[in-house]
């Protein structure tokens, strides 16, 4: 196998990982916190809190050490430390020993994730950079489906440990194709890496990630979830006077002046928003007003990742041949029309129909814009730039994400217990005016013809 096909599909296979990791800790969680957690959820919770907290205030760090050590140099360290704490969370002698091994595994994803993408586009020819990243959009779906299947029967038949043990051998695959030096474009050994910007800039974020995580907890107006959100909003406001004076900012600020990556920024929050708060508001529409198995359940909800699958490939060569706008613009747009049909049909009685005219919609908008945004975000962009630009919009994606289950967890609660046709109706209303909302976002991606961004020296 060429080096340089090696080197590819390790970077690909990030998205194998990445998605795997992502799909399945949900499914682990329920035994994590009856054995380790004595039943105790807000205790188990941290598990999946920590590493949200943790990646997103590291992107920017991953990125800006990735330009100056060299992309694949940082990666192929990146996806061997994944599987070593993936090791040690199996080895987990109790819950806080796995939260802090969980905490290690979000360091390692905020190196491998914007690391992965910035080899794939940076290897990649400019008529080509769509297919690359479509391809990894292939392994996101595939683990999606495979995921919920593979993880249930390892529980059924082992223990939760078995879930970290699983993800074990795809990482040694990506760091063994990995492991080959390659000339990967992109490094500038002259970056500096500031650790004042730095701090700012994880605490700036951290602070916000977790102040969202907890926002249906404490409450949207309680002094904890408001002192929070200002605190990382004054670390914000301190981190971007500097940058602005700084001669080699931690987020090159003149990518903001492109109108395609300020777009891109606010779709990747908007996007994400939906993307991520569906699987919450569906799952618990058809577990608890339909009274669907968990099973039943999930096994429906793989049409999502299964239509990514099937939609990554024809929207990479769609995008590579009429760019991002007519292709996203689709994707929002059948994506937004299945879950309007599901809040205006789907009521008490089951409706198989309806159900998959949405999750067959939602999928195919996964699988038309989620990867297209990386590209977009990337594209123009000097090669020493990359992984600080695409850093900054995975980080921006996690903030996205923690704000949407947020607040369609708060829409959707009752204080009674007693889920209503009526609360889970607003979590489907908020998809679809954050859906309407990103769709007149897209119009901004419209112009093709930025300059490349020089170089901050």
């Amino acid at each position: 196998m060429k080096t340089n096909r090696r080197i590819t599909i390790g970077a690909s296979l990030c998205g194998f990982v990445s998605g795997w990791e992502a799909t399945t800790m949900f499914f682990l969680f329920p035994e994590i916190r009856d054995v380790l957690a004595s039943g105790d959820a807000t205790d188990a919770a941290w598990i999946l809190t920590i590493t949200g907290v943790i990646s997103s205030s590291l992107l920017l760090q991953g990125g800006r050490l990735g330009e100056k050590y060299g992309y694949q140099n940082l990666y192929k360290w990146g996806i061997l430390f994944f599987a070593f704490t993936n090791l040690l969370c199996a080895l987990s002698p109790n819950l806080w020993f796995l939260i802090a091994f969980r905490g290690l595994t979000a360091v390692s994803l905020a190196i491998i994730s914007p690391l992965a993408a910035a080899i794939l586009v940076a290897k990649s020819t400019s008529d080509s950079e769509n297919m690359a990243l479509a391809r990894v959009g292939i392994f996101v779906g595939v683990s999606g489906v495979a995921g919920p299947i593979v993880i249930t029967l390892l529980i059924d038949s082992f223990s939760w440990r078995f879930g970290y043990f699983s993800q074990i051998p795809i990482a040694l695959l990506a760091a063994f194709l990995s492991w080959k030096d390659a000339e990967v474009p992109g490094r500038n050994t002259q970056r500096k890496i500031d650790f004042l910007d730095s701090a700012l800039a994880v605490f700036a974020v951290a602070f916000l990630v977790f102040s969202l995580s907890k926002a249906d907890e404490w409450g949207w107006l309680s002094i904890n979830f408001l002192g929070t959100l200002v605190l990382s909003l004054s670390l914000t406001y301190v981190f971007l006077q500097r940058s602005k004076v700084s001669n080699d900012p931690q987020i090159p600020l003149p990518l903001f002046k492109r109108r395609k990556y300020r777009f891109t920024s606010f779709l990747a929050f908007t996007i994400a928003c939906i993307f991520f708060s569906h699987w919450l508001v569906l799952l618990l529409y058809l577990t608890d007003i339909w009274n669907f198995g968990l099973i039943k359940a999930s096994v429906i909800l793989t049409v999502m990742p299964g239509m990514v699958v099937l939609t990554s490939i024809p929207t990479g060569r769609m995008a590579d041949k009429y760019g991002h706008f007519p292709v996203i613009l689709t994707g929002i747009t059948v994506y937004t029309l299945g879950f309007l049909q599901f809040w205006i049909f789907a009521d008490e009685k089951e409706s198989i129909l309806c159900l998959l005219i949405t999750v067959t919609c939602a999928g195919f908008g996964m699988g038309t814009i989620w990867q297209l945004l990386s590209v977009s975000a990337s594209q123009n962009v000097q090669p020493d730039r990359i992984g600080s630009a695409l850093a900054f919009v995975n980080s921006i994606q996690r903030v996205g994400s923690a704000f949407g289950i947020a607040l369609a967890a708060t829409l959707t609660f009752s204080e009674s217990g007693q889920p209503t046709v009526a609360l889970y109706q607003r979590g489907i209303a908020f998809i679809v005016i954050v859906a309407l909302i990103s769709m007149l976002l897209t119009f901004g991606l419209r112009d093709n013809k930025d300059r490349a961004v020089k170089p901050v020296n």
